[in-house]
């Protein structure tokens, strides 16, 4: 979007990864759950991600484990190995996150000529915390979480109930997130603009509108 009149009026953000992290990455505790279960590590964190988009659950542990015993199935693998590592799995205090570099000071230039939302795919309870802990909830218009049993990133229905609690069409904003697979196809699904923060490789045939290196793009957004 060259043209100043045509410029999204909202932007939508990520959270997780986009915004914010934890000092512990999700590799790290990975790795610990296999070494708790005393199993083998037969996936890393991309698989994670992959099925986090295909399954549904009303908790994070029944999360996982649909996760992980969906991709026990693909490789052949005993399920018993995957519940194992999915309970042994420790999810992080979600006080503790992090900004990631840039971010603070780029919801504040974003805010100061956009309408903010945020869009994420963890639960409202877990995510609020996270919100409380950076102090940043009042920056958001509208903010939209995956409900228990609801459908996650990339499914369109995030962006489309969002898009509604803003009054706007798909035209009018534009979504900023570091994953291929969820933000930018989720994003485009919808008809949405995507931004990518590309902070790790993801074999996902999707393309985004933008892409940027670090939040501190963000300062002079791509879409001016």
């Amino acid at each position: 979007m060259t043209d100043a009149d045509a410029a999204p009026s909202t932007v939508f953000l990520d959270l997780d990864e986009t915004i914010c992290e934890h000092p512990r990455s999700t590799a790290d505790r990975l790795a610990d759950a296999f070494a708790d279960a005393s199993v083998e590590p037969f996936f890393g964190v991309s698989d994670f991600r992959r099925w986090l988009a295909k399954v549904s659950a009303d908790s994070t542990v029944e999360l996982r484990e649909e996760c992980f015993t969906g991709i026990a199935d693909e490789q052949g693998r005993d399920p018993a190995d995957a519940l194992a590592v999915a309970r042994a799995y420790e999810d992080p205090d979600p006080t503790e996150v992090e900004f990631l570099p840039g971010a603070e000071s780029a919801l504040a230039e974003l805010g100061a000529g956009h309408d903010l939302a945020l869009v994420t795919n963890g639960d409202r309870e877990t995510q609020s915390q996270k919100l409380a802990a950076l102090d940043i909830a009042d920056y958001f218009d509208a903010t939209t979480f995956t409900e228990p049993g609801g459908p996650v990133k990339p499914d369109p229905d995030h962006f489309h109930r969002t898009l509604s609690a803003m009054g706007i069409g798909a035209d009018e904003a534009v979504h900023v997130g570091n994953s291929l697979r969820s933000d930018v196809a989720g994003a485009k699904a919808a008809g949405i603009s995507a931004v990518w923060l590309a902070r790790s490789e993801e074999s996902v045939e999707v393309t985004p509108d933008h892409t940027i290196e670090s939040m501190w793009d963000l300062h002079e957004p791509p879409w001016m």
